[in-house]
């Protein structure tokens, strides 16, 4: 071979460095595809009320958000067949009725959701858009009872600013330019509703996040990168390229903790991008929920597709398992 052709150390690194960032891009997109599919699966079958527990443990057959109370001790799960609570070291499972929560957003005031009733309820399914002020022990209907089941939704902490992907046409939603489906927001607690426009997105949308007390400024995450929007979903800019499943505000909307595989911290201020301490995930081990304590910073918790749950009480320094494939530790 002429010397001249040979590459120099440096470009060989950093062609194997390509093909490494190509390969785990691949790698990634694979996993996302059979996640979506699971989702779609899943979120349209029921178990049977009081599968998940087993002996005493208290278990998830399905994890389907993640998210604090608001006065921060307790870490709530919506399981697929009702919600699971981890307060002082230990799980258990409130006396509330089992639904299966889909798109779970907490609130200041509770929370917000989508989904099918529980085995045995009298509620219409799907449930549409509903909220609760009382930990789930009762149900507001919003709208869309019996018609829509909003898996992507997001909230605003503060302003209940309420964001839902429409997976399907709607004709109680107007329509997102010439499409069928879309995005929309309501400001009025699902009263009225404005399509999102959604220009510059790329990619399939996994997840809504919602500044706590701006409502117009919402993130997307998509298998293309973490997207920032200031006008109402109507234009975004993409913030970080490569597949994101998974975004959350910070209480203060300061930053936006995001990721698929590690974590990273945008800040909405500077726009800089720093990685964010996390549980070290390896294989297809996606995050797929992070929450932060609205209470105590610093205390976040993130939910894998391997059902693990991870929680961490000083910004990512350290972590602890607390749940692992399925079972509460």
């Amino acid at each position: 071979m002429n010397p001249v052709d040979s590459p120099t150390p440096k470009t060989a690194r950093r062609e194997r460095r390509r093909k490494a960032q190509a390969a785990r891009a691949r790698a990634i997109n694979v996993a996302l595809g059979i996640m979506v599919a699971l989702l779609v699966i899943l979120g349209g079958r029921r178990l049977l009320s009081g599968a998940a527990q087993s002996g005493g443990m208290v278990t998830f057959p399905h994890v389907h958000g993640l998210g604090f109370s608001a006065d921060g001790e307790q870490l709530i799960v919506p399981a697929h067949d009702g919600l699971r609570v981890y307060s002082d070291g230990a799980w258990s499972v409130p006396d509330v009725p089992s639904h299966d929560y889909m798109g779970y957003s907490p609130v200041d005031e509770g929370f917000y959701s989508s989904g099918h009733p529980a085995v045995g309820s009298s509620l219409v399914n799907p449930l549409g858009l509903v909220k609760s002020a009382d930990e789930g022990r009762s149900l507001t209907q919003l709208g869309f009872s019996g018609v829509s089941d909003f898996h992507l939704m997001g909230v605003g902490y503060y302003s209940h600013a309420i964001y839902v992907f429409n997976p399907a046409p709607n004709p109680s939603l107007p329509p997102n330019t010439g499409l069928p489906a879309g995005m929309h927001v309501s400001l009025d607690d699902g009263t009225t509703w404005q399509p999102c426009a959604l220009q510059g997105v790329a990619g399939q949308p996994y997840q809504i996040a919602v500044h706590p007390a701006e409502p117009g400024q919402v993130a997307l995450a998509t298998e293309a990168g973490l997207y920032l929007s200031n006008d109402f979903g109507n234009t975004f800019i993409l913030i970080s390229a490569g597949p994101v499943t998974a975004a959350a505000f910070s209480p203060d909307g300061n930053s936006i903790v995001f990721g698929a595989l590690s974590l990273h911290a945008y800040n909405t201020e500077t726009g800089e991008i720093e990685a964010h301490p996390d549980p070290d995930l390896t294989g297809d081990n996606l995050i797929l929920y992070i929450a932060v304590n609205p209470v105590r910073t610093e205390e976040l918790a993130v939910a894998t597709a391997e059902i693990d749950i991870y929680l961490s009480a000083d910004g990512g320094k350290t972590w602890q398992a607390i749940a692992a494939d399925g079972t509460g530790r």
